[in-house]
């Protein structure tokens, strides 16, 4: 019954909202298809939501990223890793045309495509969606139209991260200071 009610984004948005239709948006796009979504049904709504907007989509055949979630992050897989994105992926990535959107809806798949010198960031298909309501049809008009999009959000484990060494630091400058106080 859960599994019934459970959808990725770009399938909710093209078979369960009923009556609604995307903002549009008039260039090409490249769409790398995450492996999770090859094993629950494929990138096909992600191809029909981005061509709804009136983008030109061309999927990419490239398999897996490399990363495989958290995979190509540990220790002794990346060169497997990039060897895996460096079949098709990024050199697709490498020779878009300057203009062209990088649509990745996988985590793991835009951190590889960012991390790996490609000079280009991929975007979720909701990132999509923001830049054609915010700028139009036309969109961005200058080149690498992920540069148009708002930032990754810093994230609360960031700005933890940020307090925790503030704090530490403040410590340790409290503990020299009272070290190197004459005592009375």
């Amino acid at each position: 019954w859960l599994a019934e009610q459970t959808h990725h984004f770009s399938d909710f948005l093209v078979s369960c909202a009923d009556g609604w239709e995307p903002p549009q948006l008039h260039r090409k796009a490249l769409l790398h298809g995450h492996c999770h979504q090859h094993a629950t049904g494929g990138t096909g709504p992600d191809t029909k939501l981005l061509e709804r907007m009136g983008l030109e989509v061309e999927g990419l055949d490239a398999g897996c990223c490399g990363m495989a979630g958290g995979w190509g992050y540990e220790v002794g897989h990346y060169d497997v890793s990039i060897a895996c994105g460096e079949r098709v992926l990024l050199p697709s990535v490498r020779d878009a045309p300057r203009d062209a959107l990088i649509v990745a809806d996988g985590f793991s798949c835009r951190s590889q495509i960012e991390q790996a010198n490609t000079g280009r960031r991929a975007l979720h298909s909701a990132q999509v969606l923001a830049l054609a309501r915010q700028l139009g049809p036309e969109g961005p008009a200058e080149p690498y139209p992920e540069r148009a999009a708002p930032p990754r959000p810093a994230g609360r484990r960031r700005v933890l991260r940020t307090v925790a060494l503030a704090a530490g630091a403040a410590a340790a400058v409290g503990a020299v200071a009272r070290l190197q106080a004459p005592h009375r």
